[in-house]
């Protein structure tokens, strides 16, 4: 035992000293009995608090460091002499929690003990998370000084984080999350579980998720779900479910079995997606797709699959139409009361249309304009005309009063084609030579009308070539003074196409497509250029140049620049615009009126005659002519051919003539090829005519003859 003391002062030289001292007071041998035992004690708690698995301090009566324990070095970063005779303050204070380290050593030290969760400061200046633990140290009835305990739970609040991040991510996750025990009994449910089936927490807690079945699904189903889920830990479908309303939805659910450290089965974790915004975003995805967003019949697409299945389903014997009607006038409404008028047209012809639907018919809207009917009549002709009676009736749109018409066109199954896409088309194209008719709008298709199409299809392609091929050429007929006919006063030139492949090809065949494709621009330039040249021609060699009329297109001068391009041209030849005489057509009515007559004023200006072609054959009005400022009208040929067999043709050429010159507008017959229908027109007053009666359009070599007897002295 005497030896002990010697080792206690070895033990000094440790960085964490023995403590023999209590509050600065030496031990005496004398002053205990029991000194052996007491110095046993104080080696004992000695050796408890440096090997603390807490990080402890010791502090004095002065509230400064009398020691530390190991676990404080190693948390806090201070070995005991960097800590010894500071504050508290000095080692593990920030500034944002100096007051309440200040609090807590007052209330310490005030003989209260304090437990609590707090950030403390490391010496590198990391602040961790502590538990805290102080109380003071009383001797007689005095506190000569504390104890504080530090427990490092930055672990667990960073664990304890994560978890009321997952919880929160959970509870507010879009899609609804239950969890179960091992039986389904509800533990726990996120808000979008609560607001999907109406059960908050409170109410639903502790019931077994059999509580929302709907019955739909069998016991079959949810049998199979349990053994797949006990099985393999996991399964997922949709499942049908029932609100606290009672209200039928579908969701799409995953459940995972949740398993400890030991790989036992505690918990089942189920996440589902309401499907019921789906299902109806689905379902109207699905009507777009099959139906016009404006009428709500099927649309062009649908039909075609409604068709080609009535088709797959029907034998050769079953038979049925497919009736495709256009309406006529509603262009007309769009662009004088607005689409809003016609749209509005169009949902009260398609009511009309549903009236007349029977069993088995099915209506669509193909396009703008456009519906087409599968219809199992026999008698389709019948219904045609049903349709066509319906449409004429007026419709009042926005107090107004509107009349539209209609083309109809039909194809049967099985006698034009056993294939949906083809018995469409050919029911469209019957429609088209509807169009062109003004009584019968309602046409059956023939195998005759794909054989035009095609030629009109093959032509159009052979067309684009032709200028650029060399295939075109200008000829030109005579124009002469009826009371005279010795005496040309004018010619016309004619545009002629022979192509290798199919020859001479009628203008009336490939002019009307020219038209259509728009390439009767660049043909139309083309003709220009060729006179021209051809007027510079016959000048420089003496001839005494007659008037060349040429006809220009509805096309051309619907261009904006077409007055400005036309005296270009005929500037860059050196013609005069008197010699060129441009001749219109009455469909002239049915184009942009504003810019035609633009650039026909500017044409007049410039020196350039108009005449009008093919008069009595379209739809000018007197207003009209007037308007376009003509120079010479010319008498449609249809006229001239019924001079001699009908007293009506008569009288009316009479009157187009007397018209005209009260107009003082020269009067053209075309087409005159007897004596007696020049006789005739001698007679009604006619000043000028044309036709083989006089002579053929001919080459620019063969006219020459004509004109060589103007040629200058």
């Amino acid at each position: 035992m005497e030896n002990k003391p010697e080792n206690h002062k070895t033990k000094k030289e440790s960085p964490y000293t023995m403590m023999t001292e209590i509050d600065g007071i030496e031990l005496i041998k004398e002053d205990f009995a029991c000194k052996d035992y007491l110095y046993d004690m104080l080696l004992m708690f000695n050796t408890l608090f440096l090997n603390s698995p807490y990080a402890v301090i010791i502090l004095d009566k002065e509230q400064r460091i009398v020691n530390i324990s190991k676990k404080f070095t190693e948390i806090f970063q201070y070995k005991p002499h960097e800590a010894k005779g500071k504050y508290i303050n000095q080692l593990v204070a920030s500034p944002e929690n100096r007051a309440q380290i200040d609090s807590n050593i007052q209330l310490i030290y005030n003989g209260e003990i304090i437990k609590q969760e707090g950030k403390r400061r490391r010496k590198d200046g990391k602040s961790i998370y502590v538990e805290i633990m102080g109380y003071p140290v009383i001797n007689h009835k005095s506190i000569i000084g504390a104890y504080v305990i530090y427990n490092d739970i930055s672990e667990k609040k960073a664990y304890e984080g994560q978890l009321e991040l997952f919880k929160k991510i959970l509870q507010n996750n879009s899609e609804g999350v239950v969890i179960t025990d091992t039986r389904g009994n509800i533990e726990w449910i996120n808000t979008a579980f609560e607001k999907t089936t109406g059960y908050p927490l409170s109410e639903i807690k502790g019931r077994n998720m059999n509580i929302l079945k709907s019955g739909i699904q069998d016991k079959s189903f949810y049998t199979s779900l349990w053994n797949e889920l006990t099985g393999e830990g996991k399964w997922s479908g949709e499942v049908w479910n029932k609100t606290k309303k009672g209200e039928i939805y579908s969701e799409w659910l995953t459940i995972s079995s949740i398993e400890d450290n030991f790989g036992n089965t505690t918990h089942y974790v189920g996440i589902f997606k309401d499907l019921t915004e789906k299902k109806k975003i689905d379902r109207r995805m699905a009507e777009l797709q099959q139906k016009d967003i404006l009428t709500g019949l099927y649309n062009r697409d649908y039909f075609f699959k409604l068709v080609d299945s009535q088709i797959k389903n029907s034998t050769d014997s079953e038979q049925f139409s497919i009736i495709f009607i256009d309406i006529e006038g509603l262009k007309d409404v769009n662009n004088s009361l607005g689409h809003h008028v016609g749209d509005k047209l169009l949902v009260e012809l398609s009511k009309r249309l549903r009236l007349l639907m029977k069993d088995g018919y099915i209506l669509s809207r193909c396009s703008g304009d456009e519906f087409a009917v599968l219809c199992r009549e026999k008698d389709v002709k019948s219904v045609a005309k049903e349709f066509l009676e319906n449409i004429k009736r007026p419709f009042i749109i926005e107090n107004t009063l509107l009349n539209v018409s209609a083309n109809i066109g039909i194809s049967r199954y099985p006698d034009d084609s056993k294939d949906a896409g083809s018995l469409i088309r050919y029911a469209e194209t019957a429609m088209y030579k509807s169009k062109g008719r003004l009584q019968e709008k309602i046409s059956f298709y023939s195998r005759e009308m794909t054989r035009e199409i095609e030629e009109k299809f093959y032509i159009a392609n052979l067309l684009t070539r032709a200028v650029t091929n060399g295939e075109f050429s200008v000829h030109y007929q005579p124009i002469f003074d009826i009371n005279d006919p010795e005496n040309t006063v004018g010619i016309e030139a004619l545009l002629r196409w022979k192509n290798p492949v199919l020859g001479n090809v009628a203008p009336n065949k490939f002019i009307p497509l020219a038209e259509k494709t728009g390439y009767i621009i660049y043909i139309g330039e083309w003709v220009l250029r060729q006179v021209c040249k051809q007027i510079k021609s016959w000048d420089q060699a003496g001839y005494r140049i007659l008037p060349v009329a040429i006809n220009v297109s509805v096309k051309q001068l619907e261009q904006l620049d077409f007055s400005k391009r036309v005296m270009e041209i005929v500037k860059e030849y050196g013609v005069k615009p008197t010699r060129i005489e441009l001749e219109i057509t009455e469909s002239v009515s049915s184009g942009d009126i504003r810019t035609i007559v633009k650039n026909i004023r500017h044409l007049k200006e410039a020196g350039f005659k108009i005449s009008m072609d093919d008069f009595g054959a379209g739809f000018s009005s007197l207003g009209q002519i007037d308007q376009f400022e003509l120079d010479k009208l010319k008498i449609d040929k249809i006229f001239i051919d019924g001079l001699l067999k009908f007293s009506k043709r008569q009288n009316l050429v009479k009157s187009i003539i007397a018209m005209a010159k009260s107009l003082s507008l020269t009067v053209v017959a075309e087409g005159i090829e007897t004596e007696e229908q020049l006789m005739y027109l001698k007679e009604f007053g006619c000043n000028l005519g044309q036709g083989y009666f006089f002579s053929r359009p001919m080459p620019a070599e063969k006219i020459e003859i004509l004109l060589d007897k103007c040629k200058n002295d």
